[in-house]
C-alpha cells in the first residue's frame, strides 16, 4: 500500500502560547509555569487556519488527519524496562493539555 501525504505550510503556523495555567484530572492538580506552548490546532480559529496546522494522511479513499507533532509512546511498552505508570499518564496528559493531540501507540518500529 502507498501513502501520499500533503503537509501544509510546514512548522509556519503553530499557535505558540505562554502559559499559565492549573489543570485538574483525577483529584490530582497539574501546573505549567510560564510555558511555551504549541498547538496542534486552536478551535478559535478559522477552518482554513486548522487545516493549515495538520497533515491530512490518505490511503486510498481513506483519509486521517494527524497534527504534524507526533510523540512516539515507545517507551510505555515495557520493552525498554519498567515505568511508572503515574509518570507515564502525567506527561501524556502534559502533551494533550499543551495542544498536541497525537500519539504513536506503535511498541517497536521495523
Amino acid at each position: 500500500m502507498a501513502a501520499a501525504i500533503s503537509s501544509h505550510n510546514l512548522f509556519t503556523t503553530f499557535t505558540r502560547i505562554n502559559s499559565s495555567k492549573t489543570t485538574k484530572t483525577d483529584s490530582r492538580s497539574r501546573r505549567i509555569h510560564n510555558t511555551r506552548l504549541i498547538r496542534c490546532s486552536d478551535s478559535s480559529t478559522s477552518t482554513t487556519k486548522i487545516e493549515n496546522e495538520r497533515i491530512k494522511l490518505s490511503n486510498g479513499n481513506d483519509s486521517l488527519e494527524i497534527c504534524r507533532v507526533l510523540n512516539g509512546m515507545w517507551q510505555t511498552s515495557g520493552g525498554w524496562g519498567r515505568i511508572d505508570r503515574d509518570d507515564a499518564v502525567e506527561a501524556m496528559l502534559r502533551y494533550a493539555d499543551s495542544g498536541l493531540s497525537t500519539f504513536d501507540m506503535a511498541d517497536h518500529c521495523m
